[in-house]
């Protein structure tokens, strides 16, 4: 794999993580890059020390995948801070194209994950699957509370968005909003309040460490059922990419049905999502780096 694919890759899931509702982490499993983002985030021990001094800066470049992780942190810090400020204005702009397209992008992603592991899931699986779909549902049904937070919040509110980064098909930008925190945090990135943001991210840093850990454990011993349960997530989560939906006082969110006249367009980018999705799951499929 190239850096400028990496790098590329980088670039969507930052740009996926800044939106609530898209996760990274299904950009991630998306371009067959998932377990080895794992892989690189559960090396970063206590243990880096000691290879530091028994290899040096090239341990650690090995030990860390370096060609791997630079490009692809890079390509997230500038999504974070380039793309992702362009789909906020689209969103605001035209709110049911830009969701049309990512609707496309997550249900090509969910048929070639159940495409995938069908041969393999047992009964129990399939379970496993229906029990993702509804936790999507649940979270992605729920609905937005506004609040205030106490600077004791932050390393809370990072570890919980940062961990959910990881999680195909949850979007930790999601959570925050849910919480009540996005406008709050939003606000913090704007102001560049120092404060909050170096509480949000020291949290951070540690919630998706050991989210890592977890998760690289749980695959470890039930991966079948592990990732049924994420393939099912990856489909309820197409609840917060519906385009189509109306918003009530409280926050409150419908799924509506679409009339014609605002059917065609979404539905367009949608099959064009689709199909860019497809496309790059058959390339990384040939070059060996969709998930086994």
């Amino acid at each position: 794999m190239s850096w400028l694919g990496i790098w590329m890759r980088g670039l969507a899931m930052g740009a996926a993580d800044a939106v609530p509702g898209v996760s990274g982490g299904t950009v991630a499993f998306l371009t067959g890059i998932y377990e080895r983002w794992l892989a690189v985030l559960t090396a970063i021990t206590p243990g880096l020390w000691a290879v530091f001094r028994r290899e040096g800066v090239r341990g650690l470049w090995v030990h860390l995948d370096g060609g791997f992780v630079i490009p692809l942190v890079v390509g997230i810090l500038m999504s974070l801070m380039t793309l992702a400020h362009w789909i906020k204005d689209w969103l605001d702009i035209f709110p049911e194209r830009v969701w049309g397209f990512f609707l496309g992008l997550v249900f090509a992603m969910g048929i070639a994950m159940l495409s995938d592991l069908r041969a393999l899931m047992r009964p129990k699986d399939w379970v496993w699957l229906v029990v993702g779909i509804i936790t999507a549902l649940v979270l992605g049904l729920q609905t937005p509370q506004s609040a205030s937070p106490a600077l004791w919040v932050w390393p809370f509110a990072g570890a919980m968005a940062l961990s959910a980064m990881l999680l195909p098909g949850i979007s930790g930008s999601f959570l925050l909003l849910l919480a009540g925190l996005y406008p709050a945090l939003i606000s913090a990135v704007s102001a560049l309040d120092i404060k909050i943001l170096a509480l949000f991210i020291g949290g951070g840093a540690v919630g998706i460490l050991m989210m890592a850990h977890f998760l690289k454990a749980l695959l470890a011993r039930y991966h079948i059922e592990a990732l049924s349960f994420l393939t099912g997530v990856i489909f309820g989560a197409l609840v917060r990419v519906w385009p189509w939906q109306g918003q009530g006082d409280d926050g409150s969110i419908s799924l509506l049905i679409p009339t014609t006249d605002v059917l065609w367009i979404p539905l367009g980018l949608g099959v064009s999502g689709f199909v860019l999705a497809s496309l790059a799951l058959r390339l990384s499929a040939r070059d060996g780096y969709m998930i086994q």
